[in-house]
């Protein structure tokens, strides 16, 4: 499914809580992202952990993961990003990881608002993004993907979340869960 001689090459840090993965995109400039899987709690018994990308910024030790960096290697960033997926389940084979994007907020949203050349009006149009690619992503290869690991999808309510069993392809989830099988 991906081509691994055009990932980057990916540095791993395994904690007791997290597990984070470092790379060089080097695109039009050199910008240091990466991958964090950080525990949050407990799910039906298993360890659940939020998945988080970005830039990294050395001087503060903090993932920026609202930043569009735009460096012209979108997929191979992509592609890096999403191999650092098994790598973590070797390490955690027990764990579900929760994806979501940062732009899912009305915070997010009011601000995108001021700077968005799409001059959006009632609602903001990037709003989600992130997570509509990685949707996107499963959708497109749901039936490899289901051979080595269970999704399924939440969708925000006024109540929290709302879990669904199973992962409906074309559903607009909020969050999309994962586990190796």
């Amino acid at each position: 499914m991906t081509d691994t001689k055009n990932l980057y090459d990916v540095s791993e840090n395994n904690g007791t809580q997290s597990s984070t993965y470092v790379f060089i995109s080097r695109g039009d400039i050199n910008i240091i992202k990466a991958v964090a899987y950080d525990y949050i709690q407990e799910l039906d018994g298993q360890p659940l952990y939020n998945f988080g990308f970005g830039d990294y910024n050395i001087e503060r030790d903090e993932i920026m993961d609202s930043s569009d960096s735009n460096n012209g290697d979108v997929y191979r960033v992509f592609y890096t990003v999403l191999s650092t997926v098994p790598k973590f389940f070797e390490s955690n084979p027990r764990a579900v990881i929760a994806v979501q994007g940062s732009d899912h907020s009305e915070a997010f949203s009011d601000s995108c608002k001021q700077t968005c050349k799409k001059k959006c009006v009632d609602e903001c149009k990037n709003i989600n993004r992130r997570i509509r690619t990685y949707r996107n992503f499963v959708d497109k290869n749901y039936e490899v993907l289901s051979a080595n690991y269970k999704f399924w999808g939440g969708i925000r309510g006024k109540n929290g979340v709302e879990i669904h069993d199973d992962y409906v392809v074309g559903m607009a989830y909020d969050i999309v869960f994962c586990k190796k099988l």
